[in-house]
């Protein structure tokens, strides 16, 4: 299955700037504008925002495909901290901004799962109805139940459920080996590789990206380790190169 978020190669190298929405600061995304015209000129083809960025930045967002994250969480300052999360906005307001698709995330392991759960189908169902593309971010988080948030088979496991549940792009974690990321592929639905933690060796975590696209991935999504490099335009043209072999 494709959809109208990736390119017509069937990937994407997609940008996250949503953070701001339940954490600061966020060094790296202290002007809104500058970064995502950066990105967008490096290469980016879409952009996960939240409603206030896609209504205010649009100018700066360009041809990029705009994803609307419809959810959001408790407030945290300087780092982040598991919470539930609730929706805040419906596919009336992504069609009025005029946003390509919409995201919400499930992490799963939390209290606040079957929650997620649930937004995250009438998410599914309710953009069916609008004909706009939805983005499950479903993660594992370390818990008593899951101990292991990189485990293979739990990876797999969440993007079944993703596509299951209707999304038509899943958004989940780099397993670990990356190449084992073939399992979760095997659900049908395209493959998001979600950024993770800031890392120190840039050369290193590109190789793991490497491997988890030639296993089957359709590209990433990252945001920390984009906005938090020195230098974002750049990494965004190695995630290009990497992901669309260009």
């Amino acid at each position: 299955m494709t959809s109208p978020l990736l390119a017509p190669t069937g990937r994407a190298v997609v940008v996250a700037i949503d953070h701001p929405l339940y954490t600061w600061p966020v060094p790296g995304l202290e002007h809104r504008d500058e970064l995502i015209g950066a990105v967008v000129a490096a290469g980016a083809d879409a952009i996960i925002a939240s409603y206030g960025t896609v209504r205010d930045c649009r100018r700066a967002l360009g041809d990029a495909r705009v994803i609307l994250k419809l959810d959001l969480t408790l407030i945290s300052v300087a780092t982040y901290r598991p919470a539930p999360w609730a929706l805040a906005y419906t596919l009336d307001d992504a069609q009025r901004l005029g946003a390509d698709g919409v995201m919400t995330l499930v992490e799963v392991g939390t209290e606040g799962e079957l929650d997620a759960l649930q937004a995250a189908g009438r998410v599914a169902a309710a953009a069916d109805r609008a004909g706009i593309p939805y983005v499950c971010e479903i993660v594992p988080a370390a818990s008593a139940a899951f101990p292991d948030p990189f485990d293979p088979a739990l990876i797999a496991g969440c993007a079944r459920a993703a596509a299951e549940l209707g999304a038509h792009v899943v958004k989940t974690s780099i397993p670990s080996p990356p190449e084992a990321i073939a399992d979760a592929v095997g659900c049908g639905t395209p493959i998001l590789l979600a950024g993770g933690e800031p890392v120190a060796d840039a050369e290193a975590y590109l190789a793991g990206l490497a491997r988890a696209i030639g296993a089957g991935a359709a590209g990433v999504a990252v945001g920390r380790n984009v906005w938090g490099s020195a230098d974002p335009a750049a990494m965004v043209r190695r995630l290009v190169a990497l992901v669309h072999g260009a």
